[in-house]
């Protein structure tokens, strides 16, 4: 379906990257989360849909663990 609303868990891909945080050991997640932020920072150039889809999943879930940040609450999430 490709993308069906504005949230950040709201597209294919974001679901994938979900559904990975979902099938990872809870040790694993920084590093899951973090390689999609630093990807996102890395890149040259133009930044590719997929790369910058996840890079805003990833922000959500950093997001929502700050004071005062909206916790993910999504059926799409992790």
């Amino acid at each position: 379906m490709g993308t069906w609303d504005v949230g950040p868990f709201d597209n294919d891909t974001a679901g994938d990257f979900a559904f990975s945080l979902d099938n990872a050991l809870s040790e694993e997640h920084a590093g899951i989360i973090g390689r999609a932020l630093a990807r996102a920072v890395d890149a040259v150039g133009c930044l590719d849909a997929p790369e910058a889809e996840e890079a805003v999943a990833a922000a959500a879930l950093v997001a929502g663990q700050c004071p005062g940040g909206e916790p993910v609450d999504s059926c799409y999430g992790p």
